[in-house]
C-alpha cells in the first residue's frame, strides 16, 4: 500500500465530510450559484498551486491532449462540477447528511455502467453482486427515517399542516 496515497485519500474524505457538515450551518451568501462558484474557484486555485509546487507543470504535454480527452474534461466540468456539485450543495440544505452522502455509493455504480456501455468493460458476476449490494444500501439509507433526522425542504415548506396525511 502506498502510505502517502492512502493518507491523502483519508484526509481528503475527512475534509469533504467536515466541510459538508460545516456548510449546513455556516453563514453563506444567499445565492447558491455564488457559493458553488466561490468554492470551486477556491478549490481550483489551491489545486493549481499544489500542482505547481509539486512540479506537475513540467510534466504537462499539450501535444498529447486529444479531442477525446478534451471531451472527457468537458463532461466532467459540466456534469461533475456544474450540475453534480450544485445538486450536492442544494441537497446539503434539503435533507440529512447521511442521505446526501449516498452519492459516494452511487458514483461507482454509474462509472461501472458507463464503462460497460461506452468502453465495453465486462460486467462480471462479482461486479453485479457488488452493484446490487451498493444499491440496496442506498435504498436502506434513503428509505429509513430516524426520529432525529432533519426534515426535507418539502416537509419544512408544508407549514403547520399535518404532514403525510390527506385532507
Amino acid at each position: 500500500i502506498d502510505v502517502i496515497g492512502a493518507l491523502v485519500l483519508v484526509i481528503g474524505s475527512l475534509s469533504w465530510a467536515s466541510g459538508s457538515i460545516y456548510a449546513r450551518g455556516a453563514k453563506l451568501p444567499s445565492s447558491p450559484l455564488l457559493v458553488n462558484g466561490m468554492e470551486m474557484l477556491a478549490g481550483g486555485v489551491l489545486l493549481v498551486l499544489a500542482g505547481l509546487v509539486t512540479g506537475e507543470a513540467s510534466a504537462l504535454n499539450l501535444a498529447a491532449v486529444s479531442g477525446r480527452s478534451l471531451a472527457a474534461l468537458g463532461y466532467l466540468v459540466v456534469f461533475g462540477s456544474l450540475i453534480g456539485y450544485s445538486a450536492y450543495t442544494y441537497l446539503l440544505g434539503a435533507t440529512t447528511p447521511a442521505r446526501v452522502s449516498t452519492y459516494a455509493y452511487v458514483n461507482p455504480v454509474v462509472a461501472v455502467f458507463l464503462g460497460w456501455a461506452l468502453a465495453g468493460e465486462p460486467l462480471t458476476p462479482r461486479v453485479l453482486v457488488a452493484t446490487a449490494v451498493i444499491l440496496g444500501a442506498v435504498a436502506l439509507i434513503t428509505l429509513s427515517r430516524s426520529p432525529g433526522a432533519a426534515r426535507t425542504v418539502v416537509e419544512r415548506d408544508a407549514g403547520p399542516r399535518r404532514r403525510g396525511r390527506a385532507k
